[in-house]
Formats: structure tokens, sequence, C-alpha cells
């Protein structure tokens, strides 16, 4: 059952949306990981045919940004961790 208007799926919107959300701190990484199936399912769905390939592109954005927003957040947490404690240890 393929989308007749060419528009992006639910799915392809919400993988975006979660993956944009997957920034947010101690909850980003539950985001990401919904962000990543719901884009590789709804992937899926568009090399089925039952999909538009306008959602293709906000598939592909969720994907990337649920791995890499949590990573980046996971990074700078461990910096900031380590600067803390490194300081704390110097007194």
């Amino acid at each position: 059952m393929q989308d007749v208007k060419g528009q992006p799926s639910g799915m392809a919107k919400a993988s975006l949306i979660l993956g944009i959300c997957s920034i947010i701190p101690f909850i980003g990484g539950g985001a990401g990981l919904a962000a990543i199936i719901l884009g590789i399912i709804d992937l899926v769905k568009i090399s089925k045919g039952e999909a538009s390939e306008a959602g293709k592109k906000f598939d592909i954005a969720g994907i990337v940004l649920g791995v890499v927003l949590p990573i980046v957040w996971a990074v700078l947490f461990s910096v900031i961790w380590a600067v803390l404690w490194g300081t704390a240890a110097m007194y």
C-alpha cells in the first residue's frame, strides 16, 4: 500500500523527531534507540514499496542523530566527570 501523496510517513517523521530529542540528557539513549528502530523499519518499508520515498532522508537523519547525539553526550559527560575528579584529587 503505497502513499500516493508522496509525503514522508509518520514513522519517518517520528524517527527524525526522536533523533533530535536524543540530545536531551539522560533520556537521549532511549530516544536515540527508538529513532534508530523506527528509521530502519521505515527504510525497509520504503524498499518494499509500502512507504513513500519522501521519508528516506528523514529516516537517515533520524538514524544518524540517534547514534551520534547520545555518543556526544556520553563523551561530554565523561570529560566533565574526569575534570571534576581530577580537580578534586589535587586538593
